[in-house]
């Protein structure tokens, strides 16, 4: 009688460690520290860095994933100098870098599923007004519309997702590209912009459209610019077309 009570207990023990229920409890928050990420930022360089940012930690946003358990995604600010705005930046649990989304809208608070960023303005009680830009359990999306601006997921170039090959089966790295809202391949290029009647050659990337501008940034220093688009060339006035149609 005592060998089959051990026996009863034994198996119930591994049936509960074996349950989904027990396995999202052992799924463990994992933040990374805003000092690390200012630092691999910094080495990652390009878009991803821009001098004098400021990165702080902001919120762990949770969502259950299909067995029942935690699925968390950490998320930082990155407030650059002055006025030129904000970089949101995504962690998922390992913890390793996703990417970020970039906005000129404050993020103030957050939701279970979405960060909330202040538009500036008031409703009629003088409450702010908020702008959602939303997470999903999948993690960030390609592009999200932020007050009706489509904005692009601007994705860590050396985080690799598994593919699976066609011929053999086995499952090969595959570096996920940057794409516009029109699916075009985003990268950094010469763009030629005339200035009081002075011309000059830029190696940066298109960042977004706001306000009649058109936001580049330089692939030296990470600074964006915003570039009237009478200044561009006949060329990089049709490549901001294609890449921005929606």
């Amino acid at each position: 009688m005592k060998k089959t009570l051990t026996t009863l207990i034994c198996a119930t023990i591994a049936l509960y460690c074996l349950s989904p229920l027990n396995a999202s409890a052992r799924v463990k928050k994992n933040e990374p520290d805003k000092r690390d990420v200012a630092k691999f930022l910094e080495e990652l360089g390009g878009e991803h860095f821009v001098k004098y940012m400021r990165v702080k930690n902001f919120c762990t946003l949770e969502f259950e994933g299909p067995d029942e358990e935690e699925i968390y995604y950490h998320v930082l600010v990155g407030t650059l100098r002055g006025s030129e705005g904000y970089h949101i930046i995504i962690y998922d649990n390992k913890p390793e870098y996703l990417g970020f989304y970039y906005t000129t809208l404050n993020p103030e608070d957050y939701e279970k599923d979405r960060i909330k960023l202040d538009s500036g303005d008031a409703n009629n009680s003088g409450d702010s007004v908020y702008i959602a830009l939303p997470l999903t359990v999948k993690g960030p999306a390609d592009t999200v519309n932020i007050d009706g601006i489509p904005t692009k997921f601007v994705k860590n170039p050396n985080l690799t997702v598994e593919e699976k090959n066609d011929d053999d089966g086995d499952l090969l790295p595959v570096v996920p590209k940057e794409t516009s809202v029109s699916g075009e391949v985003i990268d950094y290029r010469e763009w030629k912009i005339t200035m009081k009647g002075k011309e000059i050659s830029v190696n940066a990337k298109f960042e977004k459209i706001e306000g009649g501008k058109i936001y580049i940034k330089n692939a030296k220093n990470g600074a964006v610019a915003a570039i009237p688009g009478s200044a561009l060339s006949p060329e990089d006035q049709e490549y901001v077309k294609r890449i921005s149609a929606k």
